[in-house]
């Protein structure tokens, strides 16, 4: 294998160090032609993936030293094994001896890793460093093709072993949340976080990325569409780490800038339409934190909605919240005022019982529906004149109490809410039962 290698180069050389005739004008080759052969052939004979740049430092304590020893015609390393791992820092020493053949000395090219070429004089030496990213087999040849002929026997091979550093892993990020427009900063926390690392939100490299640690990368969101979205570690040796559907992006929350009318009665039912920003399809309106009813989202800047039933105190200033499906909620504190609405009632039910004195006669407990109650006062129920017992005042329409038993007839039930009264005429009364009839057999 080696002297097929060395018959290549010497095949390469002859062709680039020669003088081509045209008519009698000898056209000699430079000697930036000379390194762009050079380069296709050690690109031809190399083995490697795509090059990995070199890192903005290279860390000289920790590196792996090696001694190039340049002669006429070859090339003597030491240690002998000329390879190291990936990710060492690799410090070359180029040296020709002062006794060398070569009155200009020799170089070395090497594929990757020493791409310009580096030139020693005999008896002298030169230094290389370098980190190696990218694993694989590095041809280098000599430089100069004035050193001799000899010079095509000088080649040999680097080897950069490839890392077997596990691969990331990722187990969660903070926030989970951000804004389609992008500008969240999420710290992402895992194992195996290697420097120069990369991070994609949904396929779209983050806007900033900072590797903290082995297990802490703060990262800036991009801009993306609203939704759920894979985040994805890559290393700078190509392994990855996803975590799936992690982040969220989330439209604008909403926001509330009015409400018309902003005033109402407790009865509920009034007409109301919210207007902001941000509101999304499906949105819920509360007041007073009961739900609002007939909502309608008829725009992202307006919504319609009847207010529920209000409270069974006096006025009150409620708040108004609109919640998105996505959750997030704007709220106008004190937005919206109930207040209490003429005192009415509307019926009784039931509207009947048994009268004193018959078979299973006993006091009915009835509710009575209107409108205009409230719990702030003191509140009672008469029915022709008798006063029902365990008046309760359930919400602003609904009264409850229990009717004690009256003779036969149809009584009139009077409610009075504080120093209101109303009437609702003939709204009870005390009847038998019809009698049951036998079935007559023929």
């Amino acid at each position: 294998m080696r002297r097929a290698i060395f018959t290549v180069v010497a095949m390469l050389f002859v062709a680039v160090g020669a003088v081509a005739q045209d008519q009698d004008h000898p056209v000699v080759m430079t000697q930036e032609e000379h390194l762009a052969h050079l380069r296709q052939f050690l690109a031809a004979m190399s083995s490697h993936g795509p090059a990995i740049p070199q890192p903005t430092t290279f860390n000289a304590e920790s590196a792996k030293s090696f001694t190039v020893t340049a002669r006429s015609f070859s090339f003597t390393i030491a240690p002998q094994q000329f390879s190291v791992n990936q990710g060492d820092a690799v410090t070359i020493t180029l040296e020709v001896p002062a006794a060398d053949p070569s009155s200009i000395g020799h170089g070395i090219l090497m594929e990757t890793y020493i791409e310009n070429g580096v030139d020693c004089p005999r008896g002298g030496t030169k230094t290389i460093q370098f980190t190696a990213t990218t694993a694989g087999s590095f041809q280098f040849v000599c430089d100069v093709p004035d050193c001799g002929s000899g010079h095509s026997l000088m080649s040999g091979v680097f080897t950069v072993v490839k890392a077997t550093t596990p691969a990331p892993t990722v187990s969660g990020i903070a926030p989970t949340t951000g804004s389609q427009s992008g500008g969240t900063v999420v710290t992402i926390t895992g194992t195996g976080f290697l420097s120069g690392a990369t991070v994609k939100f949904g396929g779209t490299p983050a806007t900033s990325v900072t590797v903290e640690s082995s297990t802490s990368i703060n990262a800036t969101a991009p801009a993306h569409a609203p939704g759920k979205v894979d985040v994805v570690v890559t290393n700078s040796d190509n392994q990855s780490a996803t975590l799936t559907q992690a982040f969220t992006y989330a439209l604008p929350a909403p926001t509330i800038t009015s409400i018309n009318p902003s005033t109402g009665p407790t009865s509920g039912g009034t007409p109301v339409t919210i207007t902001g920003t941000n509101f999304q399809s499906g949105a819920t309106v509360t007041i007073d934190a009961l739900a609002a009813t007939d909502v309608t989202v008829v725009s992202s800047t307006s919504i319609t909605a009847l207010t529920p039933l209000g409270p069974t105190s006096e006025e009150l200033a409620a708040d108004v919240v609109v919640t998105n499906p996505d959750s997030t909620k704007a709220t106008a504190s004190g937005a919206f005022t109930y207040f209490p609405p003429p005192l009415a009632v509307v019926s009784v039910t039931p509207n009947e019982g048994l009268p004193t004195g018959a078979t299973g006669a006993a006091p009915v407990t009835v509710t009575i529906f209107g409108a205009g109650f409230t719990a702030a006062v003191v509140s009672s129920v008469t029915v022709g004149g008798i006063a029902a017992t365990n008046v309760q005042i359930v919400d602003p329409v609904t009264i409850r109490a229990t009717i004690p038993t009256q003779p036969a007839g149809t009584a009139d039930v009077v409610v009075t809410v504080g120093s209101t009264t109303v009437t609702l005429k003939r709204g009870f009364s005390w009847q038998n039962a019809p009698p049951k009839h036998r079935a007559v057999r023929h």
